[in-house]
């Protein structure tokens, strides 16, 4: 395993333009006074969207640029009394993000938002499966999109930006081999516990945030399961507490950091991380999972947003010749902007069965 280099830094700040007003889904699901707006947010975080997480800037455009300093920064003198000063600055290496469109939109006749034999509302009811498949495909984009083999109008998950560091701009080292760890039922032991508790707490080393502050850990059901029963094998706790959101739902963690299960795909069916990786953390049918982690954040990693959800997510009304179906309108942009060339990681290698 490499050594851990302090000298790879932060990019430039927010790119300009920005509102100062940051905000995640959870705010907006507790603040906003649009009745569809709060309903959305509610659905989305019930259904466990990584867009939870993530604090959401606005600004209107499609692209982001910023700069990162990552070995190059300037170069610092050390110098005598009455001397002048040597003149010094880093190469940044400027770079840029995209937003991505989700845009659908949900179609009722309105004969049957009158038929008087209805059990449940109809649009309800679309905009209820609507927010759930939604919900598992940015889930599923978050991790393992690409835009080689995968969606090229979505964005590029956290997977291929890792297997890629150089590209993106982060540090090699975040992609991390848990070294085989075995913490299936079977092979658990006190040794194999405290020795993927050491692999965590690199992780959270390398993002610079040891006590996981601000930090998000994605797995799959089976590794949080394993997690956690890796904990009761070592014993009193082990770093791992439990919390609630501003909802009442429950929150696992470790240390400061969250953990969250991504869920399974649209089909509901596979798992978005799956737990049959080879121990090269490559796609197979062997018996290993992942790891994936981000630090949120100012300086770290944001999403933006072209426009405000209020204005992005509308019921649009009655469309069509005569006015026959009822719309909502999605027409949502966002984008991932890391802000640091250590907010992201994967720690892959690691035994589950």
């Amino acid at each position: 395993m490499k050594a851990h280099k302090s000298k790879s830094a932060f990019v430039g700040p927010v790119f300009r333009g920005v509102d100062s007003n940051v905000l995640t889904i959870s705010d907006y699901a507790v603040m906003s006074n649009n009745p569809l707006v709060t309903k959305i947010t509610m659905s989305l975080l019930q259904n466990g969207i990584i867009l939870a997480d993530i604090p959401l800037a606005t600004k209107a455009s499609m692209i982001a640029n910023g700069v990162r300093w990552q070995d190059n920064l300037p170069t610092v003198t050390w110098g005598k009394l009455n001397t002048d000063p040597t003149v010094t600055k880093g190469k940044p290496t400027p770079y840029q993000e995209q937003a991505f469109l989700v845009r659908n939109a949900i179609d009722v006749d309105i004969k049957i938002l009158r038929d008087e034999n209805r059990i449940v509302d109809p649009r309800a009811a679309q905009l209820s499966i609507y927010l759930q498949a939604l919900a598992y495909d940015y889930n599923d984009k978050f991790i393992n999109n690409n835009h080689i083999s995968g969606d090229d109008d979505a964005i590029v998950g956290l997977r291929y930006r890792l297997d890629n560091a150089s590209t993106y701009g982060l540090v090699s080292e975040m992609k991390m081999d848990f070294g085989g760890v075995d913490i299936s039922l079977a092979g658990v032991s006190a040794a194999n516990a405290n020795k993927f508790i050491y692999y965590v707490q690199q992780i959270l080393d390398y993002m610079g945030r040891p006590d996981g502050d601000g930090v998000v850990l994605y797995m799959n059901d089976i590794v949080k399961r394993l997690f956690e029963n890796a904990v009761r094998v070592l014993g009193a706790g082990a770093g791992w507490t439990m919390t609630r959101d501003a909802f009442g739902r429950a929150i696992t963690m470790y240390r400061n950091a969250k953990i969250v299960d991504v869920g399974r795909k649209a089909d509901q069916t596979t798992r978005i991380i799956t737990a049959t990786e080879t121990s090269a953390g490559a796609d197979g049918a062997s018996t290993y999972s992942s790891i994936y982690a981000c630090v949120y954040g100012e300086e770290r990693l944001i999403g933006w947003q072209f426009d405000p959800i209020e204005e992005s997510i509308k019921d649009v009304g009655l469309i069509g010749n005569g006015g026959t179906i009822a719309r909502i309108l999605f027409d949502w942009a966002t984008g991932l902007y890391p802000q640091h060339t250590r907010c992201m990681a994967r720690g892959y290698n690691i035994k589950v069965s």
